[in-house]
């Protein structure tokens, strides 16, 4: 069944992995959260940013997001496989792929593929599915503005 699947890894950080309608695991975390609620805001804006984020090639992957997300990046990396993932306003990492990709269009389709997930994903939620907190009373952004 296509959606989200939540759990805790063994380090009894929570985690969640984006499942295809073949029941592919398509995407996962960035992280692992100490709370299941947080988990699954990350997933939820990732199903809300994800869709209709620009998606950027980026000569290397140096370990750490940058850039002016929220966006896509796809990548050949030192094993020359090409990876994806997707990165929050702040460059905080939330969702990537798998797999490697044999080629550069290979790893752009799958970018795609999963885009259409979360449309999917975010229509069967009744739209948005991750509200950002209200202006005031933090310090900064949160943890994903």
């Amino acid at each position: 069944m296509k959606g989200y699947q939540f759990y805790q890894d063994h380090a009894h950080e929570w985690r969640w992995r984006l499942i295809d309608a073949h029941e592919n695991i398509v995407a996962t975390a960035g992280e692992g959260y100490n709370e299941k609620s947080e988990c699954e805001k990350g997933a939820a804006l990732f199903t809300t940013l994800g869709p209709d984020a620009p998606v950027k090639k980026i000569k290397e992957y140096d370990g750490t997001g940058s850039g002016d997300g929220p966006e896509w990046k796809y990548f050949e990396d030192k094993a020359l496989k090409w990876r994806w993932h997707f990165q929050a306003r702040n460059n905080k990492i939330i969702a990537a792929c798998v797999k490697g990709f044999e080629d550069e269009s290979a790893v752009k389709k799958e970018i795609e593929h999963v885009k259409v997930l979360l449309r999917e994903i975010g229509r069967e939620k009744g739209g948005n599915t991750y509200t950002p907190p209200a202006a005031g009373g933090a310090i900064s952004g949160g943890r994903f503005a």
